[in-house]
């Protein structure tokens, strides 16, 4: 390859990404993605850069932005999706090629189905300007939305001025806003989706599925839009993900019988804590289940961070710290209460 048909390297200079400055609670990612967007079809349009130019690091233009690389990293994920952009490992971000005629939309992002959700919350409990906020952690358990989810959501509407924060307290300002369907595929459910059909009328079970960057190539969203994707459908049964070699495999969601240590860890430790525990209990350690089950301490610490997610135990710091029973994982509801309160059953 000569010379001359070497990709550029774009310098945050010829950029010049004055976005740094943001009002309290604006959404740094929508603001600096909007200006990306902008800023690559202008440049298009003119002819100052072409396909295959390389972006500047995420490094550099965090630090010109005033944000965290990983506040870039999602900007470079968003327009990726957008279709202006696409990345690889060890080569970078680049401008695409044939950016202009993107067939895949940006749908409705999870941020926005948690904006909605609170909103909607707003409306029915009769919040009126000037009411406090119940908890992040509430709210989460309410709309059935992960906690991350609801902060970005809250620096979302605070930024429509629905919402301001006063001494770590968030306050509701205004209630005259107008509610939306929040009942929309996200984009990784409508990648998922597609995937799933395609997988069907191609795959049988037992059979390897291409590597991520391929699917992205295929579906024309970016690789973390695809790694998610996947991850829904083998939440769903229908994929089983190896690391190394291995890849993902198509599997019979009915008859899946292919588990990772910890997930077999996973089910002993669930029996334990029916069997041996109340809320409030504290666990063994690490090593001790180790020990226990012949597995390593590694794989003891994954099984034990599913049941952290799922709400049955939390890991507390300190002299006096450990990890601790907070829910009984048994799903009839009449036997829980029995075992989270025997005082009760005592007593009557």
């Amino acid at each position: 390859m000569s010379q001359s048909n070497l990709p550029r390297q774009i310098t945050v200079a010829e950029m010049a990404p004055h976005v740094h400055s943001f009002a309290p609670g604006e959404n740094k990612v929508n603001k600096i993605s909007s200006w990306l967007i902008a800023w690559i079809e202008k440049s298009l349009k003119k002819g100052s850069i072409k396909p295959y130019d390389l972006l500047p690091s995420k490094g550099d233009l965090a630090f010109h932005t005033g944000v965290s690389k990983g506040t870039i990293q999602s900007v470079f994920r968003f327009v990726e999706d957008y279709g202006l952009l696409e990345s690889k490992q060890r080569i970078g971000t680049y401008i695409k090629d044939g950016c202009g005629n993107n067939t895949t939309k940006k749908l409705t992002s999870k941020r926005e189905f948690a904006a909605e959700a609170i909103k909607k919350y707003l409306c029915e409990n009769g919040y009126k300007p000037g009411d406090c906020l119940i908890s992040i952690r509430k709210l989460g358990s309410i709309t059935g939305i992960s906690p991350a989810t609801i902060r970005i959501a809250i620096g979302s509407l605070i930024s429509e001025g629905i919402i301001k924060k006063e001494n770590n307290i968030f306050v509701v300002t205004r209630t005259d806003f107008q509610l939306e369907d929040v009942q929309v595929q996200t984009l990784v459910e409508k990648i998922a989706g597609e995937i799933k059909l395609y997988i069907s009328g191609n795959y049988h079970a037992g059979e390897k599925l291409p590597v991520n960057q391929e699917w992205a190539q295929k579906f024309n969203v970016s690789i973390k839009t695809i790694h998610d994707a996947l991850k829904l459908l083998s939440k769903e049964g229908i994929l089983y993900t190896r690391r190394g070699q291995y890849g993902t495999v198509v599997v019979n969601n009915i008859n899946k019988n292919i588990q990772y240590h910890y997930e077999r860890v996973e089910i002993k430790l669930n029996n334990y804590i029916i069997e041996n525990c109340e809320v409030g209990s504290r666990l063994p350690s690490i090593a001790e289940f180790a020990k226990q089950y012949g597995v390593s301490a590694k794989t003891v610490k994954k099984a034990l961070d599913n049941l952290s997610e799922e709400g049955y135990i939390t890991f507390v710091r300190g002299r006096w710290g450990g990890t601790f029973v907070t829910d009984i994982p048994q799903g009839n509801e009449g036997y829980k209460w029995l075992a989270i309160s025997r005082d009760y059953v005592a007593e009557n």
